[in-house]
C-alpha cells in the first residue's frame, strides 16, 4: 500500500517538473488529452442514437 503512495508522489512530483519546464508542451498535451476523451464520449453517444434512431 505504501508503494501506491509513493508512486502517486513521484507521478505529482514529474506532472509539476514538466508544466514548470515546459508549459506549452504540458498544455498541449492536455488539450491532446481533453479533445482525444470528447471524441470518445461523442462517440459513444453517436453509438447510442443510433440504436435508438
Amino acid at each position: 500500500m505504501k508503494w501506491r503512495r509513493v508512486l502517486w508522489w513521484v507521478l505529482v512530483v514529474f506532472a509539476v517538473y514538466a508544466v514548470y519546464r515546459s508549459p506549452d508542451q504540458a498544455a498541449g498535451f492536455v488539450r491532446s488529452v481533453g479533445e482525444g476523451l470528447g471524441t470518445a464520449v461523442r462517440s459513444i453517444a453517436d453509438f447510442f442514437d443510433g440504436l435508438l434512431s
